[in-house]
């Protein structure tokens, strides 16, 4: 008599804003080797998917694709794990369809309130003008472009090129639009929250911010880890 075998974990890995499926290439080729089942799509606008019009891509367009990524492989009991902008993300699907989810991690990501936006947490006040200037000047008014350099992420030197190949510009309108969602998201099991310390300082405002937003949510376990921002894609 054989064993029954218990089904593969399945894991679905959002990325961050500038970048796309490409970077858990190394961290989804390991996870697939030990069995796992990953799904690291590219949201829309970005690395390959770069040539779609920006102007029509935002917040709401990236959670529904990865609310239909879910839906189209009937995915179920599911770690989904978002880096840096993709915890707008998970924010939006988990309170989509949380029972689908068995654990939310973000990965150095912002943990949004309702009623926030990206450039919330991570161009406050006036951190935003020359953003926005750059998006006028360079992005024609919807494309935040050029994308942050590699060494910004603190990559390290063997991989900056590889990952600066990698980078585009980012729909504007998915850092402007404000999140709405409930307490659905307390319905998932578990919520895990890690920091990766060696990006930026522990006084930074936006990290303590995102820190202190995640330590107040029930059920979430924080781990500290002594990781660059970047880390996943080296």
């Amino acid at each position: 008599m054989t064993t029954p075998t218990q089904p593969a974990k399945t894991l679905v890995l959002i990325h961050g804003a500038s970048h796309g499926g490409w970077c858990y290439e190394r961290v989804a080729a390991i996870l697939r080797s030990q069995g796992y089942r990953v799904f690291a799509p590219t949201l829309a606008g970005l690395a390959e998917r770069a040539s779609m019009d920006s102007r029509r891509i935002n917040l709401t367009t990236h959670i529904e694709e990865v609310v239909k990524l879910f839906e189209r492989e009937n995915l179920r009991d599911v770690v989904l794990c978002g880096h840096s902008y993709g915890g707008m993300i998970l924010a939006g699907v988990a309170d989509q369809i949380p029972d689908r989810i068995e654990n939310l991690v973000f990965l150095d990501a912002v943990v949004p309130e309702d009623g926030k936006c990206m450039n919330d947490y991570v161009f406050p006040g006036w951190r935003i003008l020359p953003i926005l200037i750059s998006v006028w000047l360079f992005g024609r008014g919807y494309r935040m472009t050029p994308p942050p350099p590699a060494w910004f992420f603190k990559v390290n030197k063997a991989d900056r090129a590889m990952v600066n190949r990698g980078l585009t510009g980012h729909p504007f309108k998915t850092l402007t639009e404000k999140i709405h969602i409930g307490s659905n998201a307390d319905r998932i099991p578990n919520h895990t929250y890690i920091y990766a310390t060696q990006w930026r300082k522990s006084s930074d405002r936006r990290a303590v911010r995102a820190r202190e937003t995640a330590q107040r949510l029930e059920g979430v376990r924080g781990r500290e880890r002594s990781r660059r921002h970047d880390r996943r894609a080296e």
